[in-house]
């Protein structure tokens, strides 16, 4: 992939992970833009990065600079719970962490026509860190905001697992 697509699609995430109440924003300073996590989402290729670091030459364009790719979380299933006639969709998911001691990252969430594409990822452990092996189970609520969609089926897909959700009733403001 082109740094310079990279870098758009990571400007796109990133306005999605500042949306989180929690997230901590992107900070420019001294010619670099430091962006705490963001995601790529294109047709072949699905990644979650951390640390991401953007440099600025003299006439303001930005190149990636360093990046951390972090693991993708596994997921054992996905279920879309749509009541009628509210504006969001809530999305349970039940999967496992690689250990312990690492920390599920922000939800990465996009969506293109019919489909919602969710990234879910967990921290690395820092080279001094061990941890024991053994897989860590979670389960997630995730909010899905479908205020602006019309009636019809629509697809998630997280880290790979899919389900359907289907909205029947739009609320008029």
């Amino acid at each position: 992939m082109k740094s310079s697509n990279l870098l758009v699609t990571l400007t796109a995430a990133l306005a999605l992970h500042s949306a989180s109440l929690l997230a901590q924003p992107a900070v420019y300073r001294d010619g670099e833009m430091r962006i705490p996590s963001g995601a790529v989402i294109t047709n072949n290729r699905q990644a979650y990065y951390g640390d991401i670091v953007l440099s600025a030459d003299s006439s303001g364009k930005l190149s990636l600079v360093s990046a951390t790719r972090l693991p993708l979380v596994g997921v054992d299933s996905v279920e879309a719970d749509a009541p009628q006639g509210q504006q969001s969709v809530t999305l349970t998911i039940k999967g496992y962490k690689s250990v312990p001691c690492v920390e599920l990252q922000e939800a990465a969430v996009s969506r293109k026509e019919s489909t919602f594409t969710v990234l879910l990822a967990e921290s690395v452990l820092g080279p001094a860190e061990s941890c024991i092996a053994v897989i860590d189970p979670f389960e997630l609520s995730l909010p899905l905001d479908v205020s602006d969609l019309g009636f019809g089926t629509y697809l998630v897909e997280v880290n790979g697992v899919q389900t359907s959700f289907e909205l029947t009733t739009i609320l008029i403001p």
